[in-house]
C-alpha cells in the first residue's frame, strides 16, 4: 500500500510551523535595535524568553540560554547575568574598563565572569569566588573585605 501526501494537510501543518516560528521571533522583533545588536552580538543565535519595558523605563530582556539582561533608558546596558554560566570572554574583554579587564585576565579570570553590573560610577564583576567593585573615576578594585587595589 502506497501513501499519498495529501497536499492540503501539508500545506496547512506548513503554515502551521511558519506562524509558530512568527510568534516566537515576535519579542525579537519588539527590542529596539542597539539592545537585539548587542545580543546578536555577543549571545549570537539565542532567541528572546522575555522582554519587558520596566516602571523606570528599563528594559529587562531575558534571553532563551537564561541570560538576564538590564539595559537603561539610553539603551546602555546596566546588568548582564548569566545565571549559572559565564559571560562570553570577548564580552568581559571588550566591555570592561581596560584597566579593569587587565586586572581579572591577570588572575586569570576573564572566562570566570558570572555577573556585570554598572552605573555611571562604578562596575561591579561577580567571579567565582569573590564580587570585585571597580571605581571609574579613581581606577580603585574593592573587594567585599574592604581591600583595595589601585589599578
Amino acid at each position: 500500500m502506497t501513501h499519498r501526501l495529501n497536499t492540503p494537510v501539508l500545506l496547512s501543518i506548513l503554515m502551521g510551523l511558519i506562524l509558530m516560528g512568527a510568534c516566537s521571533n515576535s519579542l525579537w522583533d519588539e527590542l529596539p535595535s542597539p539592545i537585539a545588536r548587542f545580543i546578536a552580538e555577543y549571545f549570537p543565535g539565542s532567541g528572546i524568553k522575555s522582554y519587558d519595558i520596566g516602571n523606570d523605563s528599563t528594559y529587562h530582556v531575558r534571553i532563551d540560554n537564561s541570560v538576564s539582561l538590564v539595559f537603561n533608558q539610553a539603551l546602555d546596558w546596566t546588568v548582564v547575568d548569566v545565571n549559572g554560566g559565564t559571560l562570553p570572554e570577548v564580552f568581559v574583554q571588550d566591555q570592561l574598563p581596560p584597566a579593569l579587564f587587565r586586572y581579572i585576565q591577570e588572575g586569570e579570570d576573564a572566562g570566570n565572569v558570572f555577573r556585570v553590573s554598572r552605573d555611571s560610577t562604578y562596575y561591579k564583576v561577580t567571579l567565582h569566588d569573590t564580587v570585585l567593585t571597580y571605581e571609574i573615576e579613581t581606577g580603585r578594585i574593592t573587594y567585599p573585605d574592604g581591600t583595595t587595589r589601585d589599578t
